[in-house]
């Protein structure tokens, strides 16, 4: 594969493991050097994420962070210098119907899905702007387009990425800094394969291709989005589960 990002350097949150450590991987292997975010719980893992990407002949470190501590993310962006790409992975779950839910529940997966992409997104684009090239990948959810049971807190923050990636592009693009959202549907994640096997028929059977999409395919549509030649593209949402639909 080309090594089109040769130079670049990328942030990637919650990236320890998951769809983040395939976007950070995809992206080492065009060539950026990559900063590997998560909880300092995950730094066990994180290392093995940082020894992957580094095999790949890139620079990689960790750096533990809260993404919806605000003073955590300022100190991040100070420490770590300069940031190309940042991708804004990082995501919480809670179930529960609107009738059982829990306010708790809600700030806690508002506060990390989508104050979370705020705070980091408010850090590390000033410096893109002064630099005039820059690319913000959000990672959304198509179920903040359509809606899933059961997930009133997931599908709201997700619903605010969405709007947040447009809104910022509109104030980035003349300043040579893009901003897009992947929306992926099921992916197969050690979350979702822990899944019943009934349930998961069950949630096959309502994907169009009928295919749970690999971390792997997702993280190969970051790889476009960060890629030079995706400079015309911005303020776009990638639905995206073993294909696309724009």
């Amino acid at each position: 594969m080309e090594r089109e990002l040769t130079g670049k350097v990328a942030l990637v949150t919650g990236a320890a493991r998951g769809l983040g450590r395939a976007i950070a991987l995809e992206l080492a292997s065009r060539g950026a050097d990559v900063i590997i975010n998560d909880i300092p719980d995950m730094a066990g893992v994180a290392a093995e994420t940082v020894a992957a990407a580094e095999a790949l002949g890139v620079k990689a470190r960790f750096y533990p962070a809260f993404v919806n501590d605000e003073e955590q993310v300022s100190r991040m962006a100070a420490e770590v210098g300069q940031v190309d790409i940042l991708v804004n992975n990082a995501g919480v779950n809670r179930d529960g119907t609107m009738k059982k839910s829990r306010k708790a529940d809600w700030d806690f997966v508002i506060d990390v899905n989508l104050t979370g992409v705020f705070l980091c997104t408010r850090a590390f684009t000033p410096a893109m702007r002064e630099r005039r090239w820059g690319r913000v990948i959000n990672i959304a959810s198509y179920v903040g387009r359509t809606g899933v049971f059961g997930t009133p807190y997931y599908a709201a923050s997700k619903a605010g990425v969405i709007g947040l990636t447009k809104e910022v592009a509109v104030e980035m693009a003349r300043h040579g800094v893009t901003v897009n959202a992947l929306a992926p549907g099921y992916i197969m994640t050690d979350m979702m394969m822990g899944y019943p096997e009934e349930q998961r028929a069950k949630i096959t059977a309502t994907i169009p291709c009928g295919y749970w999409a690999k971390p792997e395919d997702i993280a190969y549509w970051a790889g476009v989005l960060a890629s030079p030649r995706a400079h015309y593209m911005t303020g776009a949402v990638i639905d995206c589960n073993g294909g696309v639909w724009m």
